[in-house]
């Protein structure tokens, strides 16, 4: 073997050095920087996931009072008979608290939708002054289970005009 000179020599030791580095940096900068980076990204992940449930912190009070209202709609439970009749009841009692005269209510039938959705439609037949025919469809609008007036007819009962008769049919809605 032969003596290598100055030069050859510093090349040997650069050549040498730059496997080391490149030894160093594949098996062990390499994975610490892949952990680095791997933790970073569940870290910025968690502070997003954070930053969601303190602004659901702060709107606490709203989305409380929101699901109270949305409880009162789910309320319909029981066969199909009981969630019919539930129905029929709240009709009648906003009939009665508007002073609304029932002359005829039947069910007009009940069918399935999409999604778990019961639609019961009441027809209703009654008579009254104009001020209680808008108190009964206010009142049936806001009650605590889901009820729509989806058609209604008035006409005058007499000719002095001031009781008016209504038929109307009433949707109410059940989820499962």
């Amino acid at each position: 073997m032969r003596k290598l000179n100055g030069k050859e020599k510093i090349l040997l030791t650069a050549i040498g050095l730059l496997l080391v580095l490149f030894v160093i940096k594949s098996f062990v900068l390499g994975p610490v920087y892949e952990k680095i980076s791997i933790y970073s990204d569940e870290i910025t992940h968690s502070k997003m996931a954070i930053r969601k449930y303190m602004a659901l912190e702060h709107n606490r009070p709203e989305i409380l009072k929101a699901q109270k209202q949305i409880e009162g709609y789910s309320s319909l439970k029981g066969s199909d008979e009981d969630k019919s009749a539930m129905i029929m009841s709240k009709i009648e009692s906003e009939a009665r608290k508007s002073k609304l005269q029932i002359l005829d209510m039947n069910l007009a039938g009940s069918s399935k939708a999409r999604g778990g959705v019961s639609l019961y439609r009441v027809n209703l037949r009654s008579e009254g002054q104009l001020k209680d025919i808008l108190d009964f469809i206010s009142g049936v609008e806001e009650v605590n289970i889901l009820l729509h007036v989806e058609k209604m007819a008035l006409s005058a009962k007499d000719d002095s005009g001031s009781v008016l008769k209504m038929d109307a049919t009433i949707l109410g809605v059940s989820f499962l």
